[in-house]
């Protein structure tokens, strides 16, 4: 058809007969390659059946093969496979489950002890700050001579007020377990004690606290502020 359009285009230069011609082989091509792709959808198709007819028969020819008490003893054994993969993932997912028991178990522990913490040594640092005013009215009370007291009224009365105030601030401490950490006549424990000096001392064992030069302080377990102490060593001779 190709040749033909071809001569009558070089012969008649008839363009209406020469645009029929290519319609026409449009056609037959697109003809033709309707008909490859039916055929090759066709033949797809036999070999998926031919496929799907060979494996069957292969597993049958295979338990053909085998005797009843082998195709038994094998189908135990998948059985048992089956199984063990299931225990081992069973093993698996327990194993897991008690980590997250575990972690969440020390979360909990964790938190648990920060907040008795927070609550045993939130008022620390205020806590601390009050021992300056002990030790002021402690300064204060032993600075005035007992021998003053008695000829001075209204120093004695001022007296009185300052050691009462004293023992207030003290009760104030011991009900929110603030307490004094004991050093005279102590071993030196450098946990509890800040020593600042020695001095030498026969009536003493070497290294116990001779002198207390500030009071120590303790909030519930926790030291506050170290006792500020001398302690005691052998004689030069």
């Amino acid at each position: 058809i190709r040749t033909q359009a071809r001569s009558m285009l070089h012969s008649s230069q008839d363009k209406a007969e020469f645009a029929r011609c290519l319609f026409s082989i449009g056609q037959q091509r697109r003809s033709f390659q309707h008909r490859c792709s039916v055929r090759r959808a066709e033949a797809q198709e036999q070999v998926k059946e031919s496929n799907a007819k060979e494996e069957p028969e292969a597993k049958a020819e295979e338990e053909k093969e085998l005797s009843p008490m082998e195709a038994l003893e094998k189908k135990v054994e998948e059985l048992e496979k089956t199984i063990e993969d299931y225990k081992e993932g069973e093993k698996e997912s327990q194993d897991q489950y008690t980590r997250v028991l575990a972690e969440m178990e020390n979360v909990r522990q964790r938190a648990k002890r920060d907040v008795d913490n927070a609550k045993k040594f939130g008022m620390q640092g205020f806590a601390k700050s009050l021992l300056d005013v002990a030790d002021n009215l402690q300064r204060a009370t032993d600075a005035v001579p007992e021998e003053k007291l008695g000829e001075d009224e209204s120093l004695k009365a001022l007296h009185e007020g300052v050691v009462m105030t004293e023992k207030t601030l003290h009760s104030i401490f011991e009900k929110h377990n603030i307490t004094k950490i004991a050093a005279e006549n102590q071993p030196f424990d450098p946990n509890l004690h800040e020593g600042l000096y020695e001095f030498e001392c026969s009536e003493r064992e070497p290294g116990t606290v001779g002198q207390v030069v500030q009071e120590g302080w303790k909030l519930h377990e926790r030291v506050i502020r170290p006792a500020r102490v001398g302690t005691t060593k052998a004689p030069a001779s």
